[in-house]
This record gives structure tokens, sequence and C-alpha cells, in this order.
């Protein structure tokens, strides 16, 4: 049987969220909140021995260098763009600012995109840039957000790039997304991974690291808050060893793209 394979992905940013709920948040704060999520989140994969990608944006690695200079050294570093708070008005320069930052920090090559809330973009400028993949696409139906089930939920190149959507599953394109993780019981969100991986063979899921820290005190719909810290971070756990009893592998982003290379040229 053909091995299929996992891309656990974190978008690694500044804690945020709150803000669009109309609760201020300082800055420390911010930080503070995504690097107590991130101690939960590496001693999972730690734990496993896995490898993944974290998305990050450049303010968030210029304020923690020392954080990712550690996850450079086994994990892929890639780009959420420059900054996450909701009211910065994204301009093409901040992809361009991003890599320089994230590059200068971790040593490493960044070669990935995905762009804060999935947002539409101008994605020629990942070309122009020399980015090989982006992630930016939940080939879903997101009431209140967007209608993308006339994209292709498989990977695929497109404008010059490998397009790597976030997984929905086969036929109803229900998305398999943070929320989802979150607010589904481990069994049925699991099952619903199970059957994604046996029918397409690959797997693209991201989560936050502030998820995985204690939010109690701050204010944000139950949908967003619930199953948090600890409780999250075992059901993390769990998830990773139901993936395993699947055969699956987990892999960064960017080694999936060299296989997916391999496997399509021509």
């Amino acid at each position: 049987m053909e091995r299929s394979f996992v891309m656990l992905t974190f978008d690694l940013e500044e804690f945020d969220i709150p803000e669009e709920y109309g609760q201020k948040v300082s800055e420390t704060d911010q930080m503070q909140v995504t690097l107590r999520g991130m101690e939960n989140v590496l001693s999972v994969l730690d734990a496993h021995d896995i490898r993944a990608t974290f998305f990050t944006t450049g303010h968030f690695a210029a304020e923690n260098p020392a954080l990712i200079r550690k996850l450079a050294q086994k994990h892929e570093i890639a780009s959420h763009a420059l900054v996450h708070a909701p009211m910065h008005v994204f301009r093409e320069s901040d992809i361009a600012d991003s890599r320089s930052i994230l590059e200068a920090v971790s040593g490493q090559t960044v070669n990935g995109f995905r762009m804060p809330r999935l947002k539409p973009f101008d994605r020629a400028a990942l070309r122009r840039e020399g980015f090989r993949y982006d992630s930016s696409l939940n080939p879903t139906w997101l009431p209140g957000r967007y209608n993308l089930l006339g994209e292709d939920p498989l990977p695929n190149r497109t404008d010059g790039l490998i397009e790597l959507p976030c997984s929905t599953t086969p036929w109803l394109r229900f998305p398999l997304f943070w929320l989802s993780f979150k607010n589904l019981p481990l069994r049925i969100y699991a099952g619903l991974c199970g059957l994604t991986l046996r029918k397409r063979g690959n797997l693209m899921l991201y989560f936050h690291p502030w998820e995985f820290a204690d939010l109690s005190a701050y204010t944000l719909p139950g949908y967003v808050k619930k199953t948090d810290g600890d409780k999250l971070t075992a059901k993390l756990d769990r998830l990773i060893r139901a993936m395993k009893k699947r055969n699956a592998a987990f892999v960064t982003c960017n080694a999936f793209c060299d296989k997916w290379e391999g496997d399509n040229q021509g």
C-alpha cells in the first residue's frame, strides 16, 4: 500500500484574535500567550519526533529570535507575511520584508507562504520573490468568509507555484481546519482525516500555537475558545497517534513538495 503523508502546520503569529471581538490585548500578552502554547505544541511534536511547518510572521520572528532559531534546527520555517494585526493593511512589500527577516533569523531558505486569515492577494508576487509554494487556499464554503468550492482541493501547480490547499473531505468539502479539530469529537475528526488520507493520499492540517495555551482570561466565542490548553494538547497527541496507526508519514510542506514534484515530472 502506498504511504500517505500528513503535513502538520502551525500559524506562528501574534495572539490578536480577541481584538476581532473587541478585547484589546497588549503586545506583550500577545507574544506570551503564543509562547505558552508553543511549549505545549513542541512537547507533543518532540514526543513523537515529528517535523512540522511553522508559518511565521516576520514581526513574531523578530521579537522571538531564540525560539525561531530553535525551531529551525528541526522544523521548517515558512512565511505568514509581516504582521497579523486585524487593522494592518497588507502591502505587497510585506512578502519580501517578512521573508528577509525570517531567513536572517532562522538561517533557512524560506520556500512557503500562507496569507494571514487566508485572504485573497496577488499570488504573482510570490513567484516574483522566488517562493516555491503557497498554502493560502481553503477550498471549502465558509459562510461569511468565502466560497471556494470551485478551487482544486488537491495539490497542484498554479501560476508557477505549487499550491498546497488546506485539507477538506472528499465530496462534501468539509473543512478539516483548526475549528473543526477544536469542536468535533476526536473520533469523528480523526475519522474524517483518515477518509481524506485514504482517498487523496495527503493531509494538510493547520492550527495556531496560541490555541494550546489557557485562553480562559479572554473574550472569545465558545467555538473559538472551547478546548484549549492542556486538553487541546492531549487531543493533538491522540490525533497524531491515530494517524500513525494509518501508517501516515509526517512531513514538512517543503519535503512534500519534493515528493509531489518527483511524482508529477513531465
